[in-house]
């Protein structure tokens, strides 16, 4: 895409807000309204090469289809949280403007919720350590962006004292486990 066709799906008042990394590391946010066909022509375009699809991306799609396996990191997420039975949840995001789309996600997950925002891309690990010490009180943490590492993971888990899923990971091993013969 070029910079104007990005720059067209940057999200407006009221949108659900998407962050993401550009080949070249600058962020950019994204609507999520306005990128959806533009990811389904791609899982369409990718079905005839493939055995399955990975969204890299932890928003929700419930709308996108695909006739092979389609693995969604967010739906992952959720449901291994869901079958830990946690009360108190802590989720870091990527965008405070993803705060009340993110306590719609995970509300019914956890009856106590804690949100904290730090970009993967655009914020440091330090910042994500001090953030994260406001979460020691959680039974569990997620890193709901995909763009989280496994540094991040161990710096939330370090500074936290609690047990970090992160969306790369679970993936990973799921896709491997489907792999597998």
């Amino acid at each position: 895409l070029s910079k104007d066709e990005i720059r067209a799906l940057a999200p407006g008042e009221g949108e659900y807000v998407l962050v993401t990394r550009l080949r070249d590391g600058t962020e950019v946010r994204v609507a999520r309204e306005k990128i959806l066909p533009l990811m389904q022509r791609c899982i369409d375009s990718l079905e005839p090469l493939v055995d399955m699809v990975g969204l890299l991306c932890t928003g929700e799609f419930p709308e996108l289809k695909s006739r092979k396996l389609l693995v969604e990191p967010s739906d992952l997420l959720l449901k291994v949280v869901e079958s830990l039975r946690v009360s108190r949840l802590g989720v870091v995001i990527p965008d405070p403007k993803q705060v009340d789309l993110t306590r719609r996600k995970w509300g019914h997950v956890a009856p106590d919720l804690k949100i904290i925002s730090v970009s993967p891309y655009t914020g440091t690990l330090e910042d994500l350590r001090k953030a994260s010490e406001g979460l020691s009180d959680r039974d569990l943490i997620v890193l709901d962006c995909i763009g989280f590492s496994t540094e991040a993971k161990r710096v939330v888990a370090a500074a936290s004292g609690k047990p970090v899923l992160i969306p790369r990971t679970l993936m990973a091993r799921v896709l491997r486990e489907l792999l597998e013969v």
